[in-house]
């Protein structure tokens, strides 16, 4: 069964719109069109010690307890607010985003799972929230990245992250 049906091309160029760079974000550009905010396990950013202590060896019913408090996280935006999966079509430079709802809440708690810790990147989640105007991309070392239009929804978001658990970081 299908995970994704793609939008309509109104709501295409709509999408296109709003959310400008979306190319640059995906390969970790920089863009003023856009604010971060890390969403993590962690309360601070880890320098190389912390980084050692608390990324290496990792027991699995420690990951296992990480990242159930982002399937948490996943599933508070999957209850408040739309969640929509983008993916880009074209060759090269003329690729443009393609935003894909999706068929069912199921699938978007499937797609919405952690990726196990052995696997690159192109196996992470990335979804556009449109209420939030946000960017979300599934990341590495236990903390998750959002890119918000509109710095007013940080609060918001902060709010659900830490009934979840998790901490809001900047940059």
């Amino acid at each position: 069964m299908r995970k994704f049906l793609a939008l309509d091309k109104k709501s295409q160029i709509d999408l296109r719109e709003k959310y400008p760079d979306l190319d640059e974000l995906y390969v970790v550009e920089d863009t003023d069109a856009y604010t971060y905010m890390a969403v993590s396990v962690f309360d601070r950013w880890l320098g190389a010690e912390d980084s050692i202590k608390y990324l290496s060896d990792v027991s699995d019913e420690e990951q296992q307890s990480r990242d159930a408090t982002f399937v948490k996280f996943a599933k508070k935006l999957i209850d408040n607010t739309e969640v929509l999966n983008f993916t880009f079509k074209g060759r090269w430079s003329s690729a443009k985003p393609q935003f894909r709802k999706f068929t069912s809440d199921a699938a978007k708690e499937a797609y919405l799972m952690c990726a196990p810790h052995n696997v690159d990147s192109s196996h992470f989640y990335k979804v556009v929230l449109p209420e939030l105007e946000a960017v979300y991309f599934e990341s590495w070392d236990d903390t998750n990245v959002l890119y918000l239009r509109n710095p007013k929804h940080a609060e918001k978001i902060e709010k659900w992250a830490n009934e979840c658990g998790l901490y809001c970081l900047n940059r």
